[in-house]
């Protein structure tokens, strides 16, 4: 269930946007009203996408604080207020954000700005992340794009919202969903052989019915993945 983190200094806007997001069925783990408590939020949180209101008081700004989410995540984040004038979106632009909602909302456009905001997101990520000419793959590591070769990349697990990328000396966790990533690697490479893994099919060492092997590591392989699996590999 995707987590839907919420930055505003009105209370009784914070309740109604955690009201209408859980009837959609979004999940909302807590709300904040000033900055410090949106750093708390994020950092006790795997908050998914972020929605914020852009003047909440104090000595910085809820454009403040998408930049630090620029800066130190890889999450998609709207802004929400009840100014449209052109001085003030054209701040907002600086953040670039993946949305814009008006105050009064409806709930009705909170769904679809919020799909449209995430796959939006995914999409532009995975454009400039994956490399395919270089056979290169950049994933957010930190405050950083580590590079990492593709052919290097072992096997990769799904857990939550979050994937195991594996190489044969390092394991590194990046935000993405599974079908994200089989969709852009090199699919004569990699082939999903579970509903949570994603393996490098020259990197298997021994198959047998029910999984394959790639170093050390034992990874199951669904019935549904099977057949395709062994008319990749070369079987005698």
């Amino acid at each position: 269930m995707i987590k839907v983190g919420i930055l505003d200094d009105e209370v009784l806007i914070c309740e109604e946007l955690s009201k209408y997001l859980k009837e959609i069925g979004y999940e909302v783990p807590d709300y904040a009203i000033t900055y410090e408590d949106g750093l708390e939020l994020l950092k006790d949180h795997a908050i998914d996408i972020m929605l914020l209101d852009i003047n909440i008081g104090g000595a910085l700004s809820g454009i403040d604080f998408a930049h630090y989410i620029r800066a130190n995540y890889n999450i998609p984040l709207i802004f929400i207020s009840s100014y449209s004038d052109k001085i003030t979106i054209d701040c907002a632009q600086t953040a670039k954000p993946n949305g814009y909602l008006v105050k009064p909302f409806v709930k009705e456009n909170l769904y679809s700005t919020i799909e449209t905001a995430i796959n939006n997101f995914k999409a532009s990520v995975s454009n400039s992340s994956v490399n395919t000419k270089d056979s290169t793959i950049f994933i957010k590591q930190d405050n950083a794009y580590v590079k990492l070769q593709i052919d290097d990349i072992l096997l990769i697990k799904s857990e939550g919202v979050y994937v195991h990328i594996c190489t044969s000396d390092k394991k590194y966790l990046y935000r993405d969903t599974l079908k994200n990533m089989t969709e852009n690697l090199p699919r004569d490479i990699f082939y999903q052989v579970h509903r949570s893994y994603i393996v490098n099919v020259s990197k298997i060492k021994s198959i047998t019915s029910e999984y394959v092997s790639i170093n050390s590591e034992i990874i199951p392989v669904s019935k549904s993945y099977k057949e395709e699996l062994m008319k990749k590999l070369n079987l005698l």
